[in-house]
């Protein structure tokens, strides 16, 4: 996120020099299961998929059915990709609280990289481990993505990046599923090592504003107070709004997967990206949501924690505490 790093370090293998997982303490929701075992951080994450409480289908939007090139002009609603993760809407009636976790980045995007951590290896093995604290609470569980693959998949279509389709897919899934909340998972990245600390991005720009808002003041609260617990060391950044976290010419632009729908005129596109003139529109969530930054990857301290098993299950506890505090407050559906 924000100034990616470019410097490639293989990535280490956890576990030369970790500390032991810290036991689980349960959650306060609806379930008092024990909580699955959590997947070890490596170079490449292979999980075995946790059965979720509700059974699964494939989704299968319907993609965009031409790739002929936009016309400039008034923008052209994003097309739908399929998907390349399951995903099944609630039935009429169910009250199962539904979370989606987008491990953000994958494939040739990596995301931020630095002292031996890669952010798309990394985002993935955080929501396994929030996921399996969450499943045993009785929260069902959607991700984006299983692997490192893109979310959505689909032929090449003229005027729409690989990024940009992804980040619509993300949205459009956690739609589809008709999510309770959409919780993204990052690191931060920095030209600076002394830049270090966690914090948690919610959009003012939406019709529900303040839950936005409550969610991720919560998530950052609890993910501070289970590192501060543990005593291990976390910077505190705070809650932050991202309707102006990116400013173009006088206008704000918030994180893709947080912000509302909006079109971009051809011209504007032109001259944003210097390529390519075609309109453009995106699809927003329609439910509150929350973009987590766990850690700056750029920071040889923070990094160090990145590779702790204590720090990594700490923190996904304070998530998944998180969250499971916001639902608990937030009327179902």
């Amino acid at each position: 996120m924000r100034a990616r790093l470019v410097v490639l370090v293989l990535l280490l293998a956890v576990g030369a020099g970790c500390g032991a997982p810290r036991p689980e303490a349960p959650l306060v929701g609806t379930s008092t299961a024990p909580a699955t075992a959590v997947a070890t951080f490596r170079p490449t994450v292979t999980v075995t998929e946790t059965a979720s409480p509700t059974p699964t289908a494939t989704s299968t939007p319907t993609p965009a059915a031409s790739a002929a090139p936009l016309a400039p002009g008034a923008p052209q609603v994003a097309p739908r990709d399929s998907y390349s993760v399951p995903a099944l809407p609630r039935a009429a009636g169910d009250k199962t609280r539904v979370v989606v976790l987008d491990p953000g980045h994958a494939d040739d995007e990596i995301g931020a990289a630095a002292n031996g951590v890669v952010e798309k290896h990394s985002n993935l093995d955080m929501a396994f481990r929030v996921e399996a604290l969450l499943l045993s609470q009785g929260v069902r569980v959607v991700m984006t993505r299983r692997g490192d693959v893109r979310t959505y998949v689909g032929p090449a279509i003229a005027g729409y990046s690989a990024t940009r389709r992804d980040l619509q897919a993300r949205v459009d899934l956690a739609n589809d599923v008709n999510a309770d909340v959409f919780v993204s998972l990052h690191s931060n990245g920095s030209a600076s090592s002394a830049d270090r600390g966690i914090e948690t991005y919610w959009d003012s720009g939406r019709t529900f504003a303040e839950q936005n808002r409550t969610l991720a003041s919560t998530i950052q609260r609890n993910v501070i107070g289970e590192m501060a617990g543990a005593g291990l060391p976390a910077r505190d950044r705070g809650a932050k709004d991202d309707a102006c976290l990116r400013l173009f010419q006088g206008r704000c632009f918030p994180l893709f997967v947080l912000g509302p729908g909006r079109g971009t005129a051809g011209a504007e596109v032109l001259q944003r990206a210097g390529t390519g003139d075609q309109a453009l529109t995106r699809r927003p969530t329609s439910m509150p949501g929350a973009l987590v930054e766990l850690l700056f990857v750029s920071s040889p301290a923070d990094a160090a924690l990145l590779l702790s098993e204590d720090a990594r299950n700490t923190m996904a506890r304070g998530v998944a505490r998180g969250i499971v505090e916001y639902l608990n407050g937030a009327p179902r559906g």
